[in-house]
This record gives structure tokens, C-alpha cells and sequence, in this order.
């Protein structure tokens, strides 16, 4: 299995490139940055502040992802009491503030809730442990297919085969035997992915969390995109109290 993994490890970058330089993208790529400037940066991406009750929040923009947009969100417990950190409850509003193109209305969805990290975690435990028996187990149906290549060549020796005969049976032989290797490569590659993720996910993600006094905290918190917005409303609750960071979303042609 780690041969495999590793095997894929290596491959996979080609893949993906071209894969990218294939596929349809979009004709615009996205910028991000808060909507009033604060001037202080933080690991080169420049971050919104505020506080309440003596806990100091600071929320910075990090990327886009395939299908995600990531913040990193800090906060600082100054207060005499402990303090409830529960990312789950994070979400922003998107909102259309420029005219478009197109004669058709943007719907956009009321709320987006940010990617609860501890269920995500949890699958992805339970998607690795299948992906990586999958990719050394021998499925029924490989043994059958076996099997009846077996009793193929075993036949094959009474029968008078020409030479395309034998050429074309042990072809397909090879051609059964590549299609299983393959699947299993396939989900060494998918336990590969999947490891990658829940290592930054446990590595870098905002986890749920009490916070005692003088206490600090600090990760990334998840979100899907919502392209056709040109600004959010990041809402991060403290103790329930909500605390808004607008950000201005551009989508800037390629």
C-alpha cells in the first residue's frame, strides 16, 4: 500500500496538470480583500479587526479553493471568563452590489455556514480506511475474471488457435489484468487526496474550543464560493454575540 500511495504521490502533479490544462475554466479568476482597509497584514494576507466584551477577533482572506474560499480567523480571549469558540456557527451573507451583464437576476443563497471541521474529520477517517482496503484488496470480481482467463488458455491448448488467435486472447488477459491494477491505483490516488486533507484540516483548521481568559486561538475556517457575490458579510459569533467583517469579492477577466 505505501509503494502504491508513494507511486501515486509522484504521478499525481502530472495529472492534475493536465487535467488543468485540459479542462473549461472559467473565464475569470476572483480577488478578495476586506472592504475597509485596516492596513495591518498578517502572513501576507491583510486582515479585518474588531472586539467585544474584552475578545479581540481578527479575520483575514487565505484563498479559493476548487470549490471553497478559506479565512483565517484569530481570536484573543481578554475578558475574565471563558469564552465558547465554535466555528460551525461562523457563516457569511453574500451580496450583489454591481449591475451584470446578463438580463437574468443573480440569486444567491441566503446564508453560507462555514464547513463544520469535526464531521468533515470523522468522514474522512472512514473514506481513507476504504480507499486504502480497496486499493490492495482482490475483488470478486477479479478472482472470476481470473478464473475464466484460465480456463481460456487451458482450452485454448486443444483448440488450434492462429497466431492473431493467441495474440488477441492474451491481450485481453493483459487488458483484464491492467483494468484491476488500475482500480486499485485509482484508489490508492483517493486515499492519497483524502489523507492530504485531513492532514490540513487537522494541522490548520479553527476547532471547536473554550477559551479561558488570556487564552488565544487561531485556524482557517471553511466556506463554498459563491462566485456571482461582490461582497460578504462574514458573521463570527462570540459567545453568540455576532461580529460582521465585510469583504469585497472582484471577478477579474482572464
Amino acid at each position: 500500500m505505501k509503494t502504491r500511495v508513494s507511486a501515486i504521490r509522484r504521478a499525481w502533479p502530472a495529472v492534475v496538470l493536465a487535467f488543468l490544462l485540459t479542462a473549461c475554466g472559467p473565464s475569470y479568476y476572483l480577488t478578495m480583500k476586506p472592504a475597509q482597509s485596516s492596513g495591518r497584514w498578517v502572513d501576507g494576507h491583510e486582515i479585518s479587526q474588531d472586539a467585544h466584551d474584552s475578545v479581540e477577533v481578527h479575520v483575514g482572506f487565505v484563498r479559493y479553493g476548487a470549490n471553497g474560499v478559506i479565512f483565517e480567523v484569530s481570536l484573543r480571549n481578554h475578558s475574565g471568563r471563558p469564552i465558547l469558540v465554535a466555528p460551525a456557527s461562523f457563516y457569511y451573507l453574500p451580496v450583489a452590489t454591481l449591475p451584470v451583464a446578463s438580463t437574468a437576476p443573480v440569486e444567491l443563497p441566503g446564508r453560507v455556514a462555514a464547513m463544520d471541521p469535526e464531521p468533515r474529520l470523522q468522514q474522512l477517517t472512514t473514506s481513507i480506511g476504504y480507499e486504502a482496503e480497496q486499493a490492495t484488496e482482490v475483488s470478486t470480481g477479479e478472482v472470476l475474471s481470473g478464473l475464466s482467463n484460465i480456463v481460456e488458455s487451458v482450452a485454448s491448448i486443444k483448440n488450434k488457435e492462429t497466431d492473431e488467435q493467441i495474440k488477441e486472447r492474451e491481450q485481453r488477459h493483459r487488458n483484464d489484468a491492467s483494468y484491476y491494477d488500475n482500480q486499485r491505483l485509482q484508489h490508492a490516488a483517493n486515499a492519497d487526496l483524502l489523507l492530504s486533507e485531513k492532514q490540513e484540516l487537522e494541522q490548520y483548521a479553527l476547532r471547536k474550543n473554550t477559551l479561558e481568559p488570556g487564552q488565544s486561538a487561531r485556524g482557517y475556517v471553511y466556506f463554498s464560493r459563491t462566485d456571482m457575490a461582490d461582497l460578504l458579510r462574514l458573521v463570527v459569533r462570540v459567545n453568540e454575540h455576532p461580529l460582521t467583517f465585510n469583504f469585497e469579492q472582484a471577478r477579474v477577466k482572464q
